[in-house]
């Protein structure tokens, strides 16, 4: 009995940084990994809560990001309106905050990799925050818009790739028996 309270004991601490911050996208940068955050801004759906498009939309958003592995981080963004030409974001901008809450990054405006700087390390220890501040003007004809921001990772520079970790690792755990056998 006590065997199996080891083993979930060691599961469950196994599984501790996937999900011990409680952050809304959970990422892995030594794999790459990318993940996103979309809002719907409005629609003229009355059965849902989202607002009408007509007029003007304005409103800050945040959401959380936990890194479980050192690495860089870059972040994007795209906008849709239809129909086509019935409405336009007339401000999209926002900051990246450290677990310590201290921004570490910004950007404005829609495309791929317009966060100034580029690459910012981030690693485990807490939640990184994403505050996306955005203002929505649509006409009549207006029928939904939203956007989408997107965060794409990699292992930082300087960093062991993964396959070598392994091959150290096992450098080491040979070293080590063949030491042993020399005692022997």
């Amino acid at each position: 009995m006590k065997r199996i309270s080891t083993l979930l004991s060691t599961v469950a601490l196994a599984a501790l940084p996937f999900g011990a911050f409680g952050a809304d996208i959970t990422l892995d940068p030594s794999l790459g990994q990318g993940g996103f955050h979309n809002q719907t801004v409005c629609d003229n759906d009355a059965s849902t809560p989202i607002p009408g498009c007509l007029g003007i939309l304005e409103s800050t958003v945040s959401f959380t990001v936990a890194f479980v592995n050192p690495g860089i981080e870059n972040a994007g963004a795209g906008a849709s309106v239809t129909p086509n030409g019935t409405g336009v974001f007339t401000a999209f901008d926002w900051i990246l905050l450290d677990p310590s809450m201290t921004e570490v990054a910004h950007g404005s405006g829609f495309g791929l990799n317009n966060q100034v700087p580029t690459d910012i390390p981030v690693g485990p220890g807490g939640d990184y925050t994403y505050q996306v501040h955005y203002r929505f003007v649509g006409t009549s004809s207006a029928q939904s818009a939203g956007w989408i921001f997107v965060i794409t990772t990699g292992a930082g520079s300087g960093e062991v790739p993964e396959p070598a970790t392994l091959a150290l690792l096992a450098m080491g755990l040979l070293g080590a028996g063949l030491a042993r056998r020399r005692k022997q």
